[in-house]
């Protein structure tokens, strides 16, 4: 337990079941572990969607206990779903400012009901406006992406989430944020501002030192494999380094692992015609670390652009956790981490740097870097995100 008890509603617009666990789920499972009582509200999805979804599938009923109560998924979590009357809440400023009043209102009888005091986690920055209105001690707010940035070429999307992030800062009492430029950024707007970088789940992904319990369908490939293992999109992927590098080393696998989003899809059905590259697609989370076990390299091969200097991305200290060395791309945060991340930019010198690390699998090697992994475990940032609070609802 933390300094001081207390429970959390957590606004998150990724939902709480999606594919592949993030910060959200990770911190609030971790809270709960440590006593406090968590209610995940699921901000994202207009409430016309979800009703619409309530006469298929079979996660019809989850979804009527979310809407209308609540459905505990594990032992001190609920999990509900946000009144969003409006459409287009991430477009438009008058949507997302009415998607949270009412949202609020719909919150206020449940969080009188949780264990006292409760505190406001806010991760989704439309729905900044819930804060202050639900009888929170205070709010807080988990930056833990550059959101503004992850609306690409749209203006309104850009706008809308540009005035929440600066308002989620304002109208919280603490403000994490898990890069150094998301860090400066906040800082200027909320002096309380701290850095807490991303974790891994270290028990899980360190099993993956062991090449034995690589899943069946990967066990077998051509080695050495090189692989990335994550969300596989157009706007993080550079899939022209990921051709060059393929094109380049004909000896080597290169294995991929990940759902492609509607941008990413046709970029790597493409690269998968190459030979000696490897789709899989979405594995479950359970499952995702057999996978990593078959890697030799593990690859973060993101383009440079605004959105992916602010990164930190979560498969750096799973891969680390397994023992695998890292070349990356496109990713400032991870610069000086030499000689077990190396950072690289054109598709030569990213080759030349798999070429370089491939060798470094002396048990020393590996222990290092199962060392650096253990030292940034999602239980040493939800201990210090929740002694944080803790110390704040003291003061």
């Amino acid at each position: 337990m933390g300094k001081a008890a207390f429970s959390i509603v957590c606004l998150s617009s990724q939902e709480w079941d999606d594919r592949l666990p993030t910060n959200r789920q990770q911190i609030m499972r971790r809270a709960a572990s440590r006593g406090h009582t968590v209610l995940f509200v699921e901000t994202g999805g207009f409430l016309g969607r979800h009703l619409s979804r309530l006469g298929r599938g079979p996660a019809r009923r989850s979804i009527l206990r979310r809407l209308f109560r609540g459905d505990r998924v594990a032992d001190g979590i609920v999990v509900r779903k946000a009144v969003n009357v409006a459409p287009w809440g991430q477009r438009h400023k008058a949507a997302a400012r009415l998607n949270a009043r009412v949202t609020a209102a719909s919150l206020r009888p449940a969080v009188a009901g949780l264990p006292q005091p409760v505190v406001l986690w806010v991760y989704d920055p439309c729905a900044a406006e819930v804060a202050g209105r639900v009888g929170e001690r205070f709010a807080v707010y988990d930056c833990v992406d550059d959101y503004p940035e992850q609306a690409g070429g749209d203006p309104r999307r850009r706008a809308v989430l540009s005035s929440g992030d600066a308002a989620a800062a304002a109208r919280s009492r603490l403000v994490f944020a898990t890069t150094r430029p998301l860090f400066e950024r906040q800082r200027l707007r909320n002096s309380r501002t701290f850095l807490a970088p991303n974790g891994a789940d270290y028990d899980r992904f360190s099993q993956a030192v062991d090449r034995t319990i690589a899943a069946p369908d990967v066990a077998r490939l051509r080695q050495p494999v090189i692989g990335f293992a994550g969300n596989i999109t157009a706007a993080k992927v550079d899939f022209d380094l990921l051709s060059r590098l393929a094109e380049s080393r004909p000896d080597w696998t290169m294995l991929l692992v990940g759902p492609a989003d509607r941008g990413g899809r046709p970029r790597v059905e493409q690269l998968a015609r190459l030979p000696n590259v490897v789709w899989v697609g979405a594995k479950p989370y359970d499952e995702l670390h057999r996978y990593i076990a078959a890697f030799d390299v593990g690859l973060i091969p993101y383009a440079e652009n605004d959105y992916t200097r602010s990164c930190l991305p979560l498969k750096l200290y799973e891969y680390l956790a397994a023992g695998k060395p890292v070349v990356a791309s496109g990713v400032p945060e991870l610069a000086g981490m030499e000689p077990d991340v190396l950072l690289r930019g054109e598709a030569e010198e990213f080759a030349a740097a798999v070429e370089a690390v491939l060798p470094r699998s002396a048990p020393a090697d590996i222990q290092r870097r199962r060392e650096l992994a253990s030292q940034n475990t999602w239980e040493t940032r939800a201990s210090r995100l929740l002694d944080l609070v803790g110390e704040e609802l003291a003061r």
